[in-house]
């Protein structure tokens, strides 16, 4: 008798355990972090938080006298600023005080809010280099309609024939250069939502060697109003360019996010996760 029951108390404690683990690892954080100055930590191991820092319900933040720190909340796109000494509790609805820490609201300003998914940290396309000749830019989607063509290649000495193709496989563009990277003419604007080819061939010696193809796509004016419509001025805050640079990537368009994390890099050079998010070393 006695060993049934330690047999069903151990099988409760394994499956407590299992409904444990399983909603630690289906957890949606329910804020991101767009911006910190100061010391900040948060959690019973006491983590650094850093811009792009992720915090579930229930997690208490507590910072250091003079810090500040700027939260977005996925389900409404709410904003708060809160600053220490002191700390404060994330729940569903909002931010809770404690210990002489403030929480101000963020009021919206003219332009349409920023709505951003839960789990906000959509990974970029991966740049692949240093393995022969690779297409490097445009990514998959695009927002400019003369978008750069970038490429790299392992070779030292080599001339390139870039080739620019339409979705009827027409040659729109095309080119013969040394470098590795090409604009295009002025009089040449790619029309949105109309799929695109580029298309490199390295050639040695007059030979050859390799040809490198990608396919990508001008977003349609849809997208590309609601992206003016949502850009932040040069003078905003910085956890707004976060939040639009977040906003960026979530809709695939990480060429234009890369270069909204490489400026708030040099803004925030301390933020590695800034760095990383623009494909920096």
């Amino acid at each position: 008798m006695a060993m049934k029951k330690t047999s069903w108390r151990s099988a409760s404690v394994v499956l407590a355990t299992g409904l444990i683990a399983y909603a630690t690892a289906t957890a949606q954080p329910v804020a991101i972090v767009t911006d910190v100055l100061g010391t900040a930590a948060y959690g019973s191991a006491m983590a650094t938080v850093g811009i792009l820092t992720q915090l579930d319900a229930g997690v208490r933040v507590r910072l250091s006298p003079h810090a500040h720190m700027t939260l977005f909340f996925y389900s409404d796109g709410a904003q708060f600023e809160v600053g220490g000494p002191g700390s404060v509790v994330l729940d569903t609805t909002g931010v809770h005080p404690a210990d002489g820490a403030t929480v101000k609201p963020l009021a919206a300003g003219g332009a349409p809010a920023v709505q951003l998914k839960s789990g906000g940290l959509v990974q970029g396309a991966m740049v692949m280099r240093n393995l022969g000749l690779r297409i490097m830019a445009p990514d998959g989607l695009v927002l400019a309609t003369q978008p750069a063509l970038v490429w790299s290649d392992t070779r030292r000495e080599a001339t390139y024939d870039v080739a620019l193709i339409d979705a009827t496989g027409k040659r729109v563009f095309e080119t013969t250069t040394a470098s590795r990277a090409v604009p295009l003419p002025p009089e040449l604007q790619l029309e949105p939502g109309r799929s695109y080819a580029i298309e490199v061939s390295a050639r040695v010696r007059g030979t050859t060697v390799q040809t490198a193809r990608a396919e990508f796509a001008v977003a349609p004016e849809a997208l590309r109003a609601r992206a003016r419509a949502l850009e932040p001025t040069l003078d905003a805050p910085v956890a707004e360019h976060v939040a639009y640079a977040l906003w960026l990537d979530q809709n695939d368009l990480h060429d234009e996010a890369r270069k909204w994390w490489a400026d708030l890099a040099a803004v925030r050079p301390e933020q590695g996760s800034l760095r990383a998010r623009a494909g920096l070393p």
